[in-house]
C-alpha cells in the first residue's frame, strides 16, 4: 500500500476515505475534528546485527496532532515472523505532542545464538485502541541477520530496452572510482559482475542518461548489489537520472 503524505494547513480541513480494518466501513479523517488514523511509513528495513546489538528506528504518521505525547502498542505477527523472541526487544510508538510524526524503536541482539548466514523476518502490526484507525500501512517488516564478514560483491542489473542509457560506478570514501561499467548495447538483458572490495565505506551509483531509470515505458528493469546474504543496494523502475546508495563493507 502506498504511503500517504499529509499536507495540513490551519483552518483547512483535508479529508479522505480510508478503510477501517475491523469492520470495512469508510472512515473520514479530518485533521482537526475527525477520527485519528495512525500508520507505518516504513514498509521494510534490513538489519545487520553486530556483536553488541543495534537499535533500529522506523517512522509512523498520524492524521491528527495532540496536546500531549501519545504512545501506541505493536504486536508480532507470528504467522509472518520467524526467529526467536529473544532476538529483539520492541518499544512502543511514540508521537510527541503537537506532531504528526512518530517513531518506533526495535533493538536486535542475541548475537551468539543467531545462526550464521541465515536471514530472519520480524513483522510488527499496529495494536491500536478503539477509536484509532489504521491509515497507510498497519505493519512493518524487519529482515535481520547476524553480521558476517563479506568482501566478495555480486552486482546484477536487468536492463530495460534502452540499455545504452545505463551505466554505474562504485566510488570509495575519497570519491575515487574503484569499479564501473556501461553504457551497454540496447536490448533487454541481464548483466553480472563479481569483484572484491576491501573493508570501508563506498557509494554505489547507477545512472540513466534519459532520466527515467530502468523503465522504458514497457519493460521495468532492476538491480541488486549484494555480498552473500547482505543486500547493499537495490532498486527498480524509474529512479530518475541517478540513484546512489552508501555501501558499508564490514563497517
Amino acid at each position: 500500500m502506498k504511503n500517504i503524505k499529509y499536507i495540513i494547513a490551519s483552518l483547512l480541513v483535508i479529508s479522505f476515505l480510508g478503510c477501517d480494518v475491523d469492520d470495512n466501513i469508510n472512515t473520514v479523517y479530518d485533521s482537526v475534528n475527525g477520527q485519528t488514523g495512525v500508520g507505518f511509513t516504513t514498509s521494510t528495513t534490513s538489519v545487520i546485527v553486530p556483536e553488541d546489538g543495534v537499535t533500529v528506528t522506523v517512522n509512523v504518521q498520524s492524521t491528527k496532532t495532540s496536546s500531549s505525547d501519545r504512545s501506541f502498542d505493536v504486536s508480532v505477527d507470528e504467522d509472518a515472523s520467524d526467529g526467536s523472541s529473544a532476538d529483539y526487544s520492541i518499544g512502543s510508538i511514540t508521537i510527541p505532542a503537537g506532531s504528526f510524526d512518530g517513531t518506533l524503536d526495535v533493538t536486535f541482539g542475541n548475537f551468539d545464538n543467531l545462526a550464521d548466514l541465515t536471514s530472519f523476518t520480524l513483522v510488527l502490526k499496529l495494536a491500536l485502541p478503539d477509536g484509532v484507525a489504521v491509515v497507510g500501512s498497519n505493519s512493518t517488516t524487519f529482515n535481520y541477520l547476524k553480521k558476517i564478514l563479506c568482501n566478495d560483491m555480486e552486482l546484477v542489473i536487468n536492463t530495460d530496452f534502452y540499455a545504452s542509457e545505463t551505466s554505474w560506478e562504485l566510488t570509495d570514501s575519497t570519491g575515487a572510482v574503484v569499479e564501473s561499467d556501461g553504457p551497454f548495447a540496447n536490448g533487454v538483458a541481464q548483466y553480472n559482475w563479481a569483484f572484491t572490495l576491501p573493508d570501508g565505506v563506498y557509494t554505489f551509483s547507477i545512472f540513466d542518461a534519459f532520466g527515467d531509470g530502468l523503465y522504458d515505458g514497457n519493460v521495468t528493469g532492476n538491480y541488486t548489489l549484494s555480498c552473500s546474504l547482505i543486500i547493499h543496494a537495490t532498486g527498480a523502475g524509474n529512479f530518475g537520472a541517478v540513484q546512489s546508495t552508501t555501501v558499508n563493507v564490514n563497517q
